[in-house]
């Protein structure tokens, strides 16, 4: 070995024993890697010299960038934190104000137009200890609450286990982001799904095409009544032929689940007339374009306590004569919630198809549902059985594949061939889609009792009764039915990955001509028209 050689050699091995002592290997390796590059060393003896050192001095994190998100990741890549965010601004139009009437909107919040401020949504995600990985994301409007937040045991892509709140594995729709569904809002199917709820779940995909899940949940955050707020449960499996047979180019997408619920619910007080009314939801249905609330619903009742003072004085005359006097001041307060609870038993089975062949995609879902409630404390109760389904058409003008956004189950975000770029002449994606969706109550039957604050049925319904104004067991429903049906149209303009605006227009007609219970007058509706724009961005 030459002088230089020794040389170089030397102040290698110096450079490196300093980096071990300041943790600098990334800067040292590069001096060696330089000295290989113009000769002074070969790469063998580059290659010894660096030797056990840079895995073991390598501390600096890493800053990756991936579709507009900053992800910063251990020099190991054992853990890595991601920010996350979103915010959807929505601007609606309905065609209420062509009703000569006036929407007081006391209960409802649904009927005016008006911007809303939909999502905003910060959170963190990231991998613990390269076998863990989580996420946890905050709602902002308003008062801050928990989106989801939960851990996933990720070592083995066949069997993962997830802990925290989260998507319980039933329907499609809801388990596609928010900000990558194909229209502005998700159908009358997802107004049946469980959603994101506290619990645990087994989940996987054993072979590329098939994925499984299998949950335990609450419905309710905090447990309302030890007796009746039991375990749900929630299933899903899903089979990609496509995906299956090593197609790329498509999606043959199938899927079922199911779910099977049992809890509490607690009355509230309506502020939907003048005297105070508690009850309680066990379903009801929203116009998907977020107009008309509650277009159908079926309450079961509840109890008002009535607070009431009483106050006494008595005085004493001289002469032996007593004379007492008492005066009661009674103060009624109705509003007053009781601690009595309504149980409700739920259950589903839904059925999930897609296909996708290049740029063109058709979807749908099918669920049949039972929805039973009772009320503790009176005999009362209520049963019906639900339909809900979609069916729609989506077209990527642009050219882009829905193939490429497929994985495990579920659709992800289209990415551009070209983003929206000016100076380029480049307009990102663009995707045009129709829906048409229905949902479907029959068999309603109910026990009535005579009371204010009792069991009722309202909206487009084929009956409309409450048990305020029953006075036997002949005031009973039996039989009742409801159902509406929904058109969609949309176009969707995806400049980048980030950054997306989406129009689309929805028509509803009710299947039965009903008054609104905010309505003025006797007003009867039979269809509702909304026109909507939202402007979204996410990273």
């Amino acid at each position: 070995m030459n002088f230089n050689k020794k040389l170089a050699v030397a102040v290698s091995g110096a450079v490196l024993l300093m980096a071990g002592q300041f943790a600098l290997a990334d800067s040292a390796t590069d001096i060696v890697d330089a000295l290989v590059s113009k000769g002074v060393l070969t790469e063998e003896e580059g290659k010894l010299i660096t030797k056990g050192h840079t895995s073991k001095t390598s501390v600096t994190p890493v800053v990756k960038e991936k579709d507009g998100a900053f992800i910063l990741e251990s020099a190991n890549a054992r853990n890595s934190i991601q920010l996350t965010g979103r915010m959807h601004l929505d601007y609606r139009h309905n065609n209420l104000d062509l009703y000569s009437t006036d929407f007081n909107d006391r209960d409802s919040a649904s009927v005016a137009d008006a911007w809303e401020l939909r999502r905003a949504r910060i959170g963190v995600k990231g991998v613990l200890a390269k076998d863990f990985k989580y996420e946890i994301v905050g709602n902002l409007p308003g008062t801050a609450t928990v989106d989801v937040a939960y851990l996933d045991f990720a070592k083995y892509k066949e069997m993962q286990i997830r802990m925290g709140k989260f998507k319980q594995p039933f329907n499609l729709e809801e388990l596609t982001s928010s900000n990558n569904i194909d229209f502005m809002e998700r159908s009358y199917v997802n107004q049946l799904a469980p959603a994101k709820k506290i619990g645990a779940m087994i989940f996987g995909e054993p072979k590329d095409g098939f994925t499984y899940a299998l949950s335990t949940y609450s419905m309710n955050d905090t447990e309302l009544d030890s007796k009746n707020d039991k375990a749900s449960f929630a299933g899903r499996s899903t089979l990609n032929f496509a995906q299956l047979m090593g197609n790329k180019e498509a999606v043959m997408h199938v899927g079922l689940a199911g779910f099977d619920a049992e809890y509490n619910v607690t009355p509230t007080t309506s502020s939907g007339s003048a005297a105070a009314e508690s009850r309680a939801n066990i379903l009801a249905f929203r116009t998907p374009g977020r107009g008309l609330s509650s277009i159908f619903r079926a309450q079961i009742g509840g109890d008002l306590i009535n607070n009431t003072a009483t106050s006494t004085s008595t005085s004493t005359t001289s002469g032996g004569a007593t004379t007492t006097t008492s005066t009661t001041t009674t103060a009624t307060q109705q509003g007053a919630i009781s601690n009595s609870t309504s149980q409700v038993k739920s259950n589903a089975l839904g059925l999930e198809g897609a296909i996708a062949l290049k740029n063109l995609k058709l979807q749908g879902e099918y669920t049949r549902a039972n929805y039973s409630g009772s009320y503790n404390n009176r005999t009362e109760a209520l049963d019906m059985d639900v339909k809900a389904m979609y069916g729609e058409v989506m077209w990527l003008v642009t050219g882009e594949k829905y193939a490429d956004a497929y994985k495990a189950g579920t659709f992800g975000a289209i990415k551009p061939t070209s983003n929206f770029d000016l100076d380029t002449n480049q307009w990102g994606a663009w995707e045009v889609g129709f829906r048409m969706e229905k949902f479907d109550v029959n068999d309603i039957a109910a026990t009535l009792a005579s009371t204010t604050n009792g069991t009722r049925v309202q909206g487009t319904a084929t009956c409309t009764t409450t048990s305020a104004t029953a006075t036997s067991s002949s005031s009973n429903i039996n039989g009742c039915s409801s159902k509406s049906t929904t058109y969609t149209a949309g176009v969707k303009w995806i400049l980048n990955p980030n950054l997306m605006v989406k129009f689309n227009y929805s028509r509803t007609n009710f299947g039965n001509e009903w008054e609104y219970y905010d309505l003025n007058d006797s007003q009867r509706l039979n269809k509702e028209n909304i026109y909507m724009m939202r402007t979204q961005y996410a990273f």
